[in-house]
C-alpha cells in the first residue's frame, strides 16, 4: 500500500477471513432497494483507484464494479482521502461518515485484513479478502544488486515514499547501513519513476506498485519479491469492510467474492491490469 499508517498493521497478527454468521444480519435489503452499492476506495492509490483521464480507474474499482454487477445493482463510488490512519478511514468510509457530512458507502475497498485491527475497530466488519500483497524490492543490477544481501547495496541511492513501510525498514536495517542511501519521494510511484529514469539504482514499495510502476519500463531491471530480513510482516491480505450492523451485505458479498476468485474474474482484472495476482491464503 501506498498508507502510511500500514505501519499500524506490519507487526500485528493475520485475521482469519470472514466473521461468524451466528451475528445479526441488517440492511442488505436497504440496499438492494435503493438500487444502488455505495463503494468506497481511496484517491489518487494506482493501481488500486485513481483518475486517467478525468476518469476513475484501477483494480478495486473493477472488482466493486464486479460485485454490484453480480447484485444487480448500479456502482457508485465514493473516492476516500487517506486520514491520519486506518481507523479514521474506517470511519469515514462505512460507519460514521467524513467531519464534511459526506453520507457513508455501504463497503470500503482495500481494507488490510488483521486480527488486531479488526477488534479494535468493532463498528465494522472485516470481510472477502481478496488478494495477498507483500513488498517487493526492484534494481538495476548494473547499478547495484538487490536479489542478495541487502547490504550490499550500500552506496547506491534506494528510492521510497517518504514515511512508509520501505522507508522505516531500510533506515533502520542492517544497524542503519543504507539509511545514507534512502532517497525520499512523496509517491511510490514518483520513486519507481526516480528508478526508471536512472537516477537511483533500486526502489522499493509493495509488488503492485513496483509493477506498475516499471510497466513498459522495466528492461535491464529485475524484481526482488522478498524475503526481506528484518522486516516482521512480509505479506498481508486484503478485503472489504463493511458496517457492523450490515452483517448480512457481507455474507452476500463473502460468497460473491468467492465465486469471483473461482472462477478467475480476480485474476483477469488483476492481469489487465498488468498486476500480479495471489489469491488469499495463498
Amino acid at each position: 500500500m501506498n498508507r502510511r499508517h500500514l505501519l499500524t498493521l506490519i507487526t500485528t497478527l493475520p485475521l482469519a477471513a470472514g466473521f461468524s454468521r451466528s451475528s445479526p444480519a441488517a440492511p442488505l435489503d436497504k440496499v438492494m432497494a435503493k438500487g444502488v452499492l455505495r463503494i468506497a476506495v481511496y484517491r489518487d492509490n494506482p493501481p488500486w483507484s485513481w483518475r486517467a483521464e478525468g476518469r476513475l480507474v484501477g483494480i478495486d474499482v473493477d472488482i466493486g464494479r464486479a460485485l454490484a454487477e453480480k447484485l444487480g445493482l448500479k456502482a457508485e463510488f465514493m473516492e476516500l482521502t487517506a486520514d491520519e490512519n486506518m481507523d479514521d478511514d474506517l470511519r469515514n468510509a462505512v460507519w460514521k461518515g467524513s467531519i464534511l457530512g459526506e453520507p457513508v458507502a455501504d463497503i470500503m475497498m482495500h481494507v488490510p485484513h488483521d486480527r488486531e485491527f479488526g477488534l479494535r475497530n468493532d463498528m465494522a466488519v472485516l470481510t472477502a479478502p481478496y488478494h495477498r500483497e507483500s513488498f517487493a524490492l526492484a534494481c538495476n543490477p548494473a547499478r547495484t544488486e538487490c536479489r542478495g544481501n541487502l547490504v550490499e547495496m550500500a552506496g547506491s541511492a534506494v528510492a521510497v515514499e517518504t514515511d512508509s513501510v520501505p522507508d522505516f525498514y531500510l533506515t533502520g536495517a542492517f544497524g542503519g547501513r543504507l539509511r545514507g542511501d534512502v532517497v525520499h519521494h512523496l509517491t511510490p510511484a514518483a520513486a519507481l519513476a526516480d528508478l526508471t529514469e536512472g537516477n537511483a539504482g533500486a526502489a522499493m514499495a509493495t509488488l503492485a506498485q513496483v509493477e506498475q510502476g516499471l510497466a513498459g519500463k522495466a528492461k535491464g531491471l529485475v524484481i526482488r519479491r522478498g524475503p526481506f530480513p528484518g522486516l516482521l510482516k512480509q505479506a498481508w491480505e486484503i478485503g472489504l469492510a463493511v458496517k457492523t450492523d450490515s452483517r448480512d451485505l457481507g455474507y452476500r458479498l463473502e460468497d460473491i467474492m468467492a465465486g469471483l476468485l473461482a472462477d478467475g474474474r480476480i485474476a483477469g482484472i488483476f492481469a489487465t491490469h498488468g498486476i500480479s495476482h495471489v489469491p488469499p491464503g495463498v
